[in-house]
């Protein structure tokens, strides 16, 4: 890949929103790869490709054979449609950008692979399972996998990121690992995206740099870990509260709150507020339903959310103590008498199992 289009692609990632002005000019667009690098001809095992051009045909043919477009409905948006793709992938992961000026109606899948999406620019709608959604600028979406979607753009850029199934499924500790599809990322959850990106693409994205095995895994668990922050599955937390009364919605959207900022200085004020509900209200509706205090909720959670981060963590650079900081917990002995009695082991002992 040339130094022009890499410096491109690396600011596509590092800004996570990349300005419509900002697109590479029409006088980078060519009808051919540009200097693909094969994984095989690399020590590190990490490909790249580029391609560009003006041909619609050529852009089907290409992003139904990598995305499953099925029976795609394109129309011109303006005499010159321009298209591109490139990207930087091994094993684990891949980053990827995505440029398409028109008006294309379709179906797509992913069987193999985790895709984490957000638009720089244009409009796109994704539906899913009777949901459609919206995607928001530098807002990242997770992609539904061994199912199809229905997906309507508009002259969009994306950017990519994806995840090789096996690898995460690994990572999260379950051989059968799903995000729970078409989530957008907020919160706690965002910022930690956010971060993984702007750290490590330009790293991953430097093919004059060969990475050892070590720094691959690093960038590659960067980003897997993030997306499990990112993406969190709501599943079972939200059928904890059956129902479809006022008070069920109320109380699950109190969750929702506490799962996305459980991180922040909030407290039942917050969560109530965010619920739609009065401080009392939130807690005889908590009560009521899952025997806890708002206290006792945002406490499980943030147990759960430094769980996740020890289990995940690198012992050489955090300390059990900044984990239970960012956590809201101050005193480190209460903290780590919770988290035994929640976890069955100390915080000590689920970082030094992550090395």
């Amino acid at each position: 890949m040339d130094h022009g289009s890499l410096s491109v692609v690396a600011r596509t990632f590092s800004a996570m929103v990349l300005p419509t002005d900002s697109r590479p000019p029409a006088t980078a667009v060519s009808a051919t790869p540009v200097s693909p690098i094969d994984a095989a001809d690399r020590p590190d095992r990490r490909w790249s490709k580029r391609l560009a051009g003006t041909d619609v045909d050529q852009a089907l043919a290409f992003f139904s054979a990598g995305y499953e477009l099925r029976s795609p409905n394109v129309r011109r948006t303006s005499p010159r449609s321009a298209w591109s793709f490139a990207g930087v992938g091994d094993e684990r992961m891949s980053l990827r950008t995505a440029r398409f000026d028109v008006d294309i109606r379709s179906e797509s899948r992913a069987d193999a692979e985790f895709m984490v999406i957000w638009l720089r620019s244009g409009t796109s709608t994704l539906t899913y399972g009777g949901q459609s959604v919206d995607l928001q600028a530098g807002v990242p979406l997770v992609l539904p996998i061994d199912d199809t979607w229905d997906l309507h753009h508009r002259d969009i850029s994306l950017n990519m990121v994806q995840l090789d199934r096996s690898f995460l499924s690994s990572l999260a500790g379950e051989d059968d690992f799903a995000f729970e599809p078409m989530q957008r990322a907020s919160g706690d959850g965002l910022r930690a995206w956010q971060h993984a990106v702007r750290s490590h693409s330009a790293t991953w994205l430097d093919m004059d740099h060969v990475l050892g095995d070590v720094e691959r895994r690093v960038v590659a668990e960067s980003f897997g870990t993030a997306a499990l922050r990112a993406f969190p599955r709501r599943t079972l937390w939200r059928a904890s509260v059956p129902g479809t009364g006022p008070e069920h919605a109320r109380l699950r959207r109190a969750l929702e709150f506490v799962h996305a900022h459980a991180n922040e200085p909030i407290g039942t004020p917050e969560i109530a507020a965010a619920a739609g509900l009065s401080p009392r209200g939130l807690q005889q509706s908590l009560r009521r339903h899952l025997d806890q205090t708002p206290g006792d909720l945002l406490r499980q959670v943030r147990l759960d959310g430094a769980h996740a981060d020890l289990r995940h963590a690198d012992r050489d650079e955090v300390s059990v103590a900044e984990i239970a900081r960012s956590w809201g917990f101050g005193h480190l002995g209460r903290f780590s008498a919770a988290y035994r009695s929640r976890f069955g082991e100390l915080p000590s002992e689920s970082l030094r199992a992550r090395s």
